[in-house]
């Protein structure tokens, strides 16, 4: 098994599951030839299913030309467990203008 907290091991795409307290790593790399990581931000907001105003917000930094989102056991051992509806969010640096690339689920256990 690679090890998991080198970020060149990290997992492609948005995980299904993560778990408090644990540290979250993942990267996405299918947007990184139209919104480059040197002129665009990527975030993942979730938002908890149950219509409270949980909500889980994670900027990605640039991996070479992908992004790669990253959480501390610290900060994820606050989360509230639960079904999360998350968005992909990309902005365009040079004028905040924001698009949702990607939608799905997460569940936080």
């Amino acid at each position: 098994m690679a090890n998991l907290f080198d970020s060149a091991n990290a997992p492609e795409g948005v995980p299904e599951e993560v778990f408090v307290g644990d540290f979250i790593q993942f990267k996405i790399s299918t947007f990184s030839t139209d919104y480059p990581n040197s002129t665009h931000t990527m975030r993942l907001v979730a938002r908890i299913s149950t219509g409270g105003s949980t909500e889980i917000l994670i900027t990605a930094t640039a991996l070479d030309d992908d992004y790669l989102f990253t959480v501390p056991s610290a900060t994820s051992g606050n989360y509230t467990v639960g079904d999360y509806h998350y968005q992909i969010e990309i902005e365009r640096d040079s004028d905040n203008n924001r698009i949702i690339v990607d939608r799905g689920q997460i569940k936080v256990s």
